[in-house]
C-alpha cells in the first residue's frame, strides 16, 4: 500500500471516523482505524468498536492499492503534528507503516486488516431523508432526557417515529420526558425505531448544520446514516418503548406564561446554593399574581428570587429538580414558553408560547 493525500483531508476522516474507535478495549484491532488504499484514487478510512460503525472515504493518489490497521490514537497525533500539507502513507515488511510529511517521517506498528471486523453490509428495508440541521435540533432537544439505567434498556436510547409528513424523536428517563418534532419533505409510511443514544450523541457531533440531506435507513436490526462521504452503522435497540402517550397530561388547569432568558436566569440564581450532593434541594417555584417567587435553601444558604410572569388565577406551590427544568430550558427555542401544571404532585409540561415543535415533561419534587 502507497498513497498521498491532503493532511486537511486525512484529519477530517481521522476526527469522523475515531468517533467509532475503543478507547480502551481488550481486542487491540477495535482501537485502530482500518485503512484502505483503493485503486482508482480513493482512500478509505473505518471505525468499529461493534456498538458505532463509521466509514469515511476520502480523495488520495493511490499509487499501491493495499490496507492496515493502526492504532487510532497515534495516527491521528502523529497525522496532527506533520509539518506540510501532502502527507505519504506507506506499507512496509512485517506490518510497519510508514507516515511521511516534509522531513518528518514516522513508522508505527499496525495490525493485518483481515483482523478488523467489517461493517454490516445491509439491504435498506426502508429510507428517509431529513436536513442535517432538522435532525441535530432533534437530537439536542431530546437526548438529555434519556434513561441511563441497564435495567431498562429500551429507555437507553430515543425513539425515533416517521409519522407520514412530520418526524419525531422522544426520550424518556423515568422522571421526565423530551419530544421534538420535524416537518419531513414527502410523506413517508410510519415506521419507529429505537436508536442508542450514544450513536445519536457521535452523530450529532459528525454532522454540521446545513440544508443538506442525511438519509437514514433502517433493517431489521441496524440504522445507517448516510451523508456528506460518510456512513454510520448503529445497532437498533430492540424491545417495545414506553408509551409516552400515556403519560402526557390531557389537561392542566393552570397555564403560565413567561420569558425563557428571565426564568433561565432565575432558576441559576437559586441553584448557586446547591453546591453538592449533601446540600442538595429541590427549588420551590411559588407561583400566583402575576409572579413566580423561586426559591431554594441548603446548609450553604438561602436564596429569593422573582420574576414577572402571567399566571391567570393560579395559586401553587411546586418543587423540582433545577438540572432537569434548566435541560429543558436550555433547548427551548423563542422567547417565550407556556409551563402547564395542574397540582404539587403532578408533571409539569413546558411547550413553546407559539408552535408544537417541542414538548417537555418534568415530574415535581415533593417539598418538605
Amino acid at each position: 500500500m502507497k498513497l498521498r493525500c491532503t493532511k486537511e483531508s486525512l484529519i477530517d476522516a481521522i476526527n469522523i471516523v475515531s468517533k467509532a474507535v475503543s478507547a480502551r478495549s481488550t481486542i487491540a484491532v477495535i482501537e485502530g482505524i482500518h485503512i484502505k488504499a483503493i485503486e482508482g484514487n480513493t482512500l478509505r478510512l473505518t471505525g468499529n468498536d461493534f456498538e458505532i460503525g463509521i466509514e469515511c472515504v476520502i480523495d488520495a493518489q493511490v499509487e499501491t492499492p493495499g490496507e492496515i490497521v493502526v492504532n487510532a490514537k497515534m495516527f491521528g497525533d502523529i497525522v496532527r503534528k506533520l509539518p506540510e500539507d501532502a502527507v505519504d502513507v506507506e506499507l512496509l515488511e512485517n506490518n510497519l507503516t510508514r507516515i511521511k510529511s516534509g522531513k518528518s517521517k514516522f513508522e508505527i506498528p499496525g495490525i493485518v486488516a483481515t483482523e478488523f471486523p467489517e461493517l454490516p453490509a445491509f439491504d435498506s428495508e426502508y429510507s428517509i431523508s431529513i436536513s442535517k440541521t432538522n435532525i441535530k435540533k432533534m437530537i439536542n432537544n431530546t437526548i438529555f432526557s434519556v434513561g441511563t439505567s441497564e435495567n431498562k434498556i429500551v429507555l437507553t436510547g430515543c425513539l425515533l417515529e416517521t409519522l407520514g409528513e412530520k418526524i419525531r424523536m422522544v426520550a424518556v428517563d423515568g422522571y421526565r420526558l423530551a419530544m421534538r418534532d420535524e416537518k419531513l419533505p414527502k410523506e413517508y409510511e410510519e415506521r419507529s425505531v429505537i436508536i442508542p443514544s450514544k450513536a445519536l450523541s457521535e452523530l450529532n457531533k459528525i454532522l454540521k448544520d446545513g440544508d443538506e440531506e442525511i438519509e437514514i435507513n433502517y433493517t431489521q436490526k441496524h440504522a445507517v446514516f448516510l451523508f456528506d462521504n460518510c456512513k454510520m452503522v448503529t445497532r437498533l435497540i430492540e424491545g417495545e418503548y414506553i408509551n409516552y402517550r400515556q403519560i402526557m397530561p390531557t389537561d392542566s388547569g393552570i397555564e403560565i406564561k413567561c420569558d425563557v432568558r428571565a426564568l433561565v436566569d432565575s432558576i441559576e440564581r437559586a441553584a448557586l446554593v446547591n453546591t453538592s450532593d449533601i446540600n442538595k434541594s429541590p427549588i420551590k417555584m411559588k407561583i400566583g399574581g402575576d409572579n413566580i417567587n423561586i426559591s431554594c435553601q441548603t446548609s450553604v444558604g438561602t436564596v429569593d428570587d422573582n420574576l414577572a410572569a402571567e399566571t391567570g388565577d393560579a395559586d401553587l406551590e411546586i418543587g423540582f429538580n433545577h438540572k432537569f427544568l434548566l435541560d429543558a430550558l436550555h433547548a427551548c427555542e423563542g422567547e417565550e414558553v407556556v409551563l402547564k401544571m395542574k397540582a404539587a404532585n403532578l408533571p409539569c409540561v413546558i411547550e413553546p408560547a407559539e408552535g408544537n415543535d417541542y414538548y417537555y415533561l418534568i415530574l415535581p419534587v415533593r417539598l418538605g
